[in-house]
Order: structure tokens, then C-alpha cells, then sequence
């Protein structure tokens, strides 16, 4: 079974490809109810994006409020517990911080890898799109890296091969909190005169958490920061404060 998540769609490319090389079914967590989850199949395997340097809360609520009877089915048959994570750059310590969560559930986490996909995060400062030549390299590069992980997946080679970068621990330890509490938040989103009202940024929302009144979109508190919404406005009216107005946009081009 394969659980992910994916704001842009780079994760849900991942995971598709993935569950159609392994034979395994795939399920997007903000559309089920982890309470009536019953294990099938031959592995477990978590998909997210990173989140400075860290793992999506979403993924590790829903890791935590699986039924104990699905937990124990993994757990008796020696299944394998693997993850795969997309990343602009870097992954931090976020494969431990998983391991953790899993931990915490008496699992352990035989397999992590990660695949490097565009940059998207653009809400602070020196923090942008990539451009036009780095994005399509790195979309060509990805399919090639999906490809050989699927085929360890498949044939029960496990392994930890990630994209780490450079102090990975401070990281995750002091920035992920930090973008936790400070970074994850709708009340900087709005739209400008640019708004047609069109209604794509409700579309495009994972969590629902977008609805299009009179005067345009208004966002709710469960954002999860996840920038569907900017990126995949077509009229750049989508914006955080002021900083966003100059920055780039990325919509993911993989099926």
C-alpha cells in the first residue's frame, strides 16, 4: 500500500509511477479516513514533499491515527515500511524525523529515498522558482531516479539514499519548528485585482481549505502552506503579503 501526499502534483507523478511499477495500490491521505484503514498488499510506503527540511504534518497525523489493527497487520507478516520524498534540494534529517513517527507506532523504516524535483517555495526572501533549464533538468533527471527506486522497491532492495545537504540535523531541529509555527499560515494569503474569480485556487487546494465568496477567494486555518494555490493561479493573483509579486510560478507538467 502506498500513502501520499503532493500539493503541486511532483509527488503524486512519484507515487503513481512507483505503485504501477511495485503492483501496489496508492491512496491520497487528505482524501481518507485513516481510522477505517485496512492493510493489503505487499509493502507500506509513505510519500510526501519536503517541508523545510521536514515532513508534512498531514503525513504524520495520519501515520499516527492508524487503526492499531493495521498496524499490527504489517507488523505480523514482516512487511517492509519505506518512504520516498521530493525534495527542491535538500532533505535535512526528515527521513529520521519519519523514522520517529513510525517508531512511536512500533514500525521501522527499512527504506528512504529521495528524488529532487523544481524548487517551489517562494514565501521568504531569496526563495524562488527555479529557472527554465534547472527545472527540466531536474524533471529529466527525475524520471530516471524514480525509476531505479521503484525497481529496488520491487525487488526488496532497501536502502537510505537521500539528497541530505549541508547540516542536516540543525535543520531540521531549528528550522522546521521554526517554519511550523511561524511559517504555516493563512492569514498572509489574498488576491489582487487580478482576480477573475475563476476558482481555480479552490480547485487546486488538497485540504479544501479555499472557498471563492463574492468578492474572491477566502482562505480557512487549515493551510498547510503547501502553495497549490499561488502556483497554480493563472492570472498571478494568488499572493502572500508583497512577496510574492515578483516571484515565479511553477505547475507541474509530469502525468
Amino acid at each position: 500500500m502506498i500513502y501520499y501526499f503532493s500539493g503541486l502534483g511532483n509527488t503524486k507523478y512519484v507515487a503513481g509511477k512507483i505503485a504501477e511499477a511495485v503492483g501496489e495500490d496508492k491512496f491520497f491521505i487528505p482524501d481518507i479516513d485513516p481510522l477505517k484503514q485496512y492493510f493489503r498488499g505487499k509493502s507500506l510506503g509513505f510519500l510526501f514533499p519536503i517541508y523545510s527540511w521536514g515532513v508534512p504534518g498531514i503525513v504524520i497525523d495520519f501515520i499516527h491515527s492508524l487503526p492499531e489493527t493495521f498496524i499490527q497487520e504489517v507488523k505480523s507478516n514482516k512487511l517492509p515500511v519505506w518512504m520516498v520524498c521530493t525534495c527542491g534540494d535538500e532533505t535535512g534529517n526528515a527521513p529520521e524525523m519519519l523514522e520517529k513517527c513510525l517508531l512511536e507506532r512500533d514500525l521501522s523504516l527499512n527504506g528512504a529515498w529521495s528524488v529532487i524535483m523544481p524548487n517551489t517555495y517562494v514565501l521568504l526572501p531569496g526563495f524562488d522558482v527555479d529557472s527554465s533549464v534547472v527545472e527540466k533538468r531536474k524533471l529529466e533527471n527525475s524520471e530516471r531516479a524514480v525509476q531505479d527506486i521503484a525497481e529496488k522497491i520491487k525487488n526488496g532492495i532497501w536502502e537510505w539514499k537521500l539528497h541530505r545537504g549541508s547540516m542536516p540535523y540543525l535543520r531540521t531541529k531549528i528550522v522546521y519548528p521554526l517554519f511550523k509555527k511561524w511559517g504555516i499560515s493563512a492569514k498572509k494569503w489574498h488576491h489582487s485585482s487580478a482576480c477573475v474569480k475563476c476558482g481555480k485556487c479552490v480547485k487546486s487546494c488538497p485540504v479544501k481549505n479555499i472557498a471563492l465568496e463574492s468578492n474572491g477567494p477566502v482562505w480557512g486555518d487549515n493551510c498547510l502552506s503547501c502553495l497549490a494555490c499561488y502556483h497554480n493561479c493563472p492570472y498571478h493573483a494568488v499572493e502572500y503579503g508583497g512577496i510574492t509579486k515578483k516571484k515565479g510560478q511553477y505547475v507541474c507538467p509530469l502525468k
